[in-house]
């Protein structure tokens, strides 16, 4: 599914990474691990076709990532973000604006697993905790059932309850590649590969 070859990446003079080598199957919870500035983020942002690597390959899905291919690329993912700072008021305009409706049971069925009250998808993000939007993100990119789910820091703003929540949610999606970065401990052992930097 993902799969990179001898990738290297440099900014301002500083090597993130070189000559880094993974291959992440289709289905599996693969994570990035290591110490703050090493390049997990832009890995992620690498996945997406944002950052290009000095030098190597990367591809997905068959394809390699670059400016021909990104286009047939991102629609197979969903990105979660670490720090949530929308455009919109609530949930629910977050999903009119990410698909074009209000409503969704998925959505609702995320929630719920993740332990949010249904009546917080309304709610003023103004009004919520950095974790309650968290898992309101979380809860509509699930929905989406993109192939690819991209997560940088998902837990950064859970506490333990809701961090062991979400990694039993994502356990049991089906046919879907989760790839994360994270320093949290709880959910790196979750995952099924770790990818040190």
């Amino acid at each position: 599914m993902i799969t990179a070859r001898d990738i290297s990446l440099s900014f301002n003079s500083s090597h993130l990474f070189s000559d880094l080598s993974f291959n992440i199957a289709k289905g599996e919870n693969a994570c990035f691990s290591g110490p703050s500035g090493k390049g997990k983020s832009s890995l992620l942002k690498m996945l997406q076709g944002y950052v290009l690597p000095d030098s190597g390959t990367l591809r997905i899905a068959g394809k390699e990532v670059n400016a021909g291919n990104i286009k047939h690329i991102r629609p197979l993912m969903a990105y979660i973000p670490q720090n949530v700072n929308l455009p919109v008021d609530n949930g629910i305009e977050l999903l009119k604006l990410t698909c074009g409706r209000s409503t969704d049971e998925k959505v609702d069925h995320y929630l719920d697993q993740l332990g949010m009250p249904a009546e917080m998808f309304g709610k003023s993000f103004d009004e919520m905790s950095g974790g309650q939007k968290q898992r309101i993100v979380i809860a509509i990119c699930l929905s989406l059932g993109r192939s690819i789910i991209l997560m940088d820091e998902p837990t950064s703003s859970l506490d333990d309850e809701s961090v062991g929540r979400l990694v039993h949610v994502v356990r049991n999606l089906e046919n879907t590649t989760v790839v994360s970065a994270s320093h949290n401990h709880k959910w790196i052992r979750s995952a099924g590969r770790i990818i040190a930097l």
